[in-house]
């Protein structure tokens, strides 16, 4: 914690001025979490399958300043978690300021790895499996182009429970060979929105933590749908960084959010995402007993990818078990390769009247 962040939590009290406001033991409080949080603290559904890029392809391949002021200030509730909260901030200030080279005629290269778990029922029983998952996305830079998806094959990566399982067992349920898809209409002709990475909707969100944070759950509160609103509002938060093409000013300020976020907390001080490792944020939804969480590395503001873990066991998986693993590296490409593009299928895709982007093979 830097003395200019004390600062901002001094300017920003409500409580300052009164007889009673004693700013150097607010100051020592705010050093003391931020120094608990640092040393670490032990971590304390039936899986649902992760939804792969193909549902993407519409028109894309479709802190401590939280801890005692700011999230209330901006939520008017308890945020995330203190020791959440300060290390969500840190990653804030330590977003690389600038992102990668790229062209307005060059592609992000997004590439999408990692598992899944998923429940079978076979003649011989009841299996659950994990496979990979294995998707490469090319998003235009200047979002001019149509995006092409690169839908990899699936594999048994490891059996979690049940009797062994053949190969003919699997063969309805593995792709041995990639689907590679396309559309007709670029991101730029299309409105984007949450988790869609269209340049447009992203250049227009707020980078103000609570003009983001209301835009957020205006969206939230308009779309409705299954699980708590804060739920909804993390996953959203995680859909849009999941693209892989978040600018580093509005990965800061969507950090930022989630210190705003009631439930969220650190749930693994080191948690592994492909080769590296970070601070898993989660969320608990309880009533389907997983837990979605997002591993962020704090001392520089990169985020590795997203977990899910199961929070009650189910069909022979222990509660703790990570059911699900998703691992996003972007990179800048001149050029769609040309067997990718040679075996593309061309979607047609239309933007309907009340702004939804509708694509059919």
């Amino acid at each position: 914690m830097t003395s200019t962040l004390l600062d901002r939590l001094q300017d920003a009290d409500p409580a300052r001025g009164r007889a009673d406001h004693d700013d150097a033991r607010l100051r020592a409080a705010a050093r003391e979490v931020l120094r608990e949080a640092r040393a670490g603290a032990p971590a304390s559904r039936p899986p649902r399958v992760v939804a792969r890029r193909l549902a993407a392809l519409a028109p894309v391949a479709a802190v401590a300043a939280a801890l005692l002021v700011v999230a209330p200030a901006l939520t008017g509730d308890r945020g995330a978690s203190a020791e959440a909260a300060a290390l969500l901030d840190e990653a804030a200030t330590h977003v690389t300021s600038t992102d990668p080279v790229a062209g307005p005629g060059d592609w992000w290269e997004v590439r999408t790895t990692g598992f899944t778990t998923g429940t079978l029922d076979l003649p011989s029983g009841r299996v659950t499996v994990r496979t990979s998952r294995d998707d490469t996305a090319y998003l235009a830079v200047d979002g001019s182009r149509p995006s092409v998806v690169v839908d990899g094959p699936t594999h048994l990566v490891r059996q979690l429970a049940g009797p062994p399982v053949t190969a003919e067992d699997l063969a309805g349920w593995q792709r041995a060979e990639r689907r590679v898809l396309t559309s007709d209409l670029a991101p730029r002709d299309t409105p984007g929105g949450w988790g869609a990475a269209s340049p447009g909707f992203l250049a227009a969100l707020p980078r103000e933590a609570a003009a983001l944070r209301g835009r957020l759950y205006a969206h939230v509160d308009a779309a409705g749908g299954g699980g708590s609103r804060d739920g909804r509002a993390f996953a959203l938060v995680a859909s849009t960084l999941r693209t892989g093409v978040v600018p580093a000013d509005l990965r800061a300020a969507l950090y930022r959010v989630l210190a705003t976020v009631p439930g969220v907390e650190v749930t693994d001080r080191d948690a592994r995402v492909g080769p590296g490792s970070g601070v898993a944020f989660g969320r608990l939804e309880s009533t389907d007993g997983r837990r979605s969480e997002l591993v962020v590395v704090p001392s520089t503001g990169e985020l590795l990818g997203e977990r899910e873990v199961t929070t009650r066991g189910f069909d022979g998986v222990p509660a703790g078990t990570v059911t699900g693993e998703t691992r996003v590296v972007r990179s800048v490409v001149d050029h769609v390769p040309g067997d990718v593009v040679a075996e593309a299928e061309v979607w047609r895709c239309r933007v309907t009247d009340d702004g939804v982007t509708a694509c059919s093979p």
